[in-house]
Order: structure tokens, then sequence, then C-alpha cells
């Protein structure tokens, strides 16, 4: 019995102890999957028993529940002689007899992911013991040990393992006034089977190569927009222009005589280029905007830059412009662009500006 108490001490020790830290992995090949284990062992029985030493076989189904944790339930059964220490009031019967039981056993398991996991096992279970010449005597019984499981091997794919198990536990029969303690050693074949490793995901494909830096095309004039695309070559520095590298806003180089709206033969090169402008961005629409110097009353003066800004707009539609894409209005001299005090300022002044309408997109 001392030897049976030591043993149930150091296994319930382990048992409740801490977890073992081990290496996390995506996939445990074990964890969800169930065995069945076949064995044989060999129990050292109570001595109060009157029999012998013996062999005991049985089998067992379980599941590995988690990284620390697997569940089995075992029957086993055994044959033994009588010790040769019959009582003397069951004289003759012979005494032989023979134990068998089932119990619920959980296994809490060290270093799941090597080869070599031990672990400890506390159950509870129900024996009967049947000797001849005596009526059956069922009871339940508990039971405290440790063992192995050692794999053999395993299928590539994960599915199916074959395990030895070797153990030994403690069992007490807890008969009605009396408890019995025998030792029993064991080993077992484990088979075991569960969902294969998952496939490898696919390795995610390269990024495509970064897109060729687009060749630098030629721009003359500077003004974003290519030479070959543009409408416009020769555009000033700064000014904004469209998506064809025309201005959108621009001042036309008119010139009008003093006090008169008669466009002069001088200017007729400026218009044909509005024309050719038109012509060639056929989105273009745009307003006609006339202007005057200070010299005259403002009223006279607004009605002679609407006159200016007129004979543009009627000049371009003569020329085949659709007039839908024009309009025309003057604002006299209400926005300088020089000094009306010298003549040179005031020949600025008399103008006639082009103001595109549309985005330019």
């Amino acid at each position: 019995m001392k030897r049976s108490a030591m043993l149930a001490a150091a296994v319930a020790t382990g048992l409740f102890a801490s977890p073992t830290v081990v290496a996390e992995e995506s996939w445990d090949g074990e964890v969800g999957h169930w065995f069945v284990t076949p064995f044989v062992g060999y129990g050292w029985l109570d001595s109060e028993r009157l029999l012998e030493n013996g062999v005991q076989w049985g089998a067992g189904i379980g599941k590995h529940l988690s990284e620390q944790w697997s569940a089995q339930i075992s029957g086993y059964t055994g044959d033994y002689d009588n010790d040769g220490k019959r009582p003397d009031w069951n004289w003759p019967a012979s005494f032989d007899g023979s134990l068998s039981g089932v119990t619920v056993d959980l296994m809490r398991v060290f270093a799941r992911d090597s080869r070599f996991s031990p672990y400890l096992l506390g159950g509870v279970g129900y024996q009967s013991s049947n000797y001849e010449g005596l009526e059956r005597d069922s009871n339940v019984t508990a039971s405290l040990g440790l063992g192995a499981m050692w794999e053999v091997m395993r299928s590539a794919d994960g599915s199916r393992s074959l395990q030895l198990r070797p153990e030994v536990r403690s069992r007490w029969d807890m008969q009605t006034g009396n408890t019995l303690n025998d030792v029993v050693a064991q080993v077992g074949l484990a088979l075991g089977w569960g969902p294969p490793r998952p496939a490898p995901a696919a390795p995610e494909p390269p990024p495509p190569p970064p897109a060729p830096a687009p060749a630098k095309c030629v721009d003359s004039d500077g003004d974003g927009v290519c030479d070959e695309a543009d409408k416009c070559p020769g555009t000033p520095a700064g000014a904004k222009v469209d998506k064809v590298g025309c201005p959108l806003e621009q001042t036309l180089k008119l010139l009008f005589d003093f006090d008169s709206a008669e466009l002069r033969p001088e200017s007729i090169t400026e218009l044909e280029r509005l024309v050719t402008f038109m012509g060639d961005v056929s989105f273009a629409t745009a307003l006609i905007e006339g202007h005057t110097d200070s010299v005259g009353t403002e009223a006279y003066n607004l009605a002679l830059s609407d006159r200016r800004a007129k004979s543009v707009f009627d000049y371009l539609t003569s020329r085949g412009v659709d007039p839908a894409r024009l309009s025309s209005v003057g604002h006299g001299e209400l926005k300088p662009i020089a000094d009306n005090a010298t003549a040179e300022g005031r020949q600025l002044n008399r103008r006639v500006m082009l103001i595109r309408t549309d985005t330019g997109m």
C-alpha cells in the first residue's frame, strides 16, 4: 500500500501543475483526432484479494481535445489464480477469480508537438470482482497514473497515426468497508485518425513590375503640352492653357482708330488666327470683351466698347465660326490695364480680349 500512496501523490501533483509552454503552430497533428487503443498489461493486485498477480487486456477509445488535454474510455478484464490463501468458510471452492471493468480517464498531455509526449491521467470507473464460488461484487473505482504517447508513424497528410502507449496506473476498488488498491502496468498501440493537414496556401503572386516612366516629350513653349499635341505653339510663359495648349484668356492684337469700332486691315492676320483656333479647338467657347480708354463720357465709351466687341463677333461668324460658341460684351473704360494719362497707355486700353468660357478639358 505504501508504494501506491507515493505514486498517487506524485501523479496528483503533476496533474494539476501549470501547463508546459510549447511553441505555437498553425496546425496540430493530433488535436481533434480520435484514437482506439488495444492494450495488454500486468497487474500487481492488493494482497487482500487472495489472487496472484497476472495479465490483463482490453481496449479504449478517445479523443485529443486540445493542446494539453485528451480523454478516453477503456474496458479491461483479467483472469487470476488463487494465491493459495483460501478462506476456511468457502472451502472447497478453488477461489480463482477475474476482474473486469470500465474507466473514463482525463489525460494531461505535455509536449504535444514532439514525438514523445508524456501525460498524467486521472479517472473514475466501475469494476466487477468475480470469484468462483462467490457472488459477483461490483464497485466504483478511481485511478491515477502516468504514461506517454510515443509516435511510431504518421501519414503524409497527417490524418492517420500510430503511437506506442506505455502506461502505469494505481487503481482503487472502493468496496464497502474496505478499499483495495491494484497497480497496473500496460502497453498499447493507439491508432489515430482525423482531419488531414490543410493544404498550404498558394503563394501570393509577385507584384507587377512598375510601369516604365513615360518618355519625356518635347515642349518647346513650356506650357505642359507636348509639341505634337499643341495646337497653339508659342504660348506666352505662365499663360493658363487647355489640354491642347491653347490659352484660356488672351488679349487680341487688334487696332482701332480713335472713336471708331471699325477693324483696320492690319488686324486681319490676328482675326484669321482666331478663326483657325476656333476651328482647331472644336470644344472651345468664348466671350469677346471690348474696352476703351477714358476719353469721353462713360456711357459713350461703354457703347463704343460694345461695338468693338461686336465687330470681332461679326467677323468670326462671317468666317464660319458657330455663333452659338461666341458671345460679346463691352466694358467701356471700367477695366483699364494701363495709365490713361499717356497716349501709349490709352492705346493699350483700347483693346479687345478673348475669354474662354469652356473649362479647356
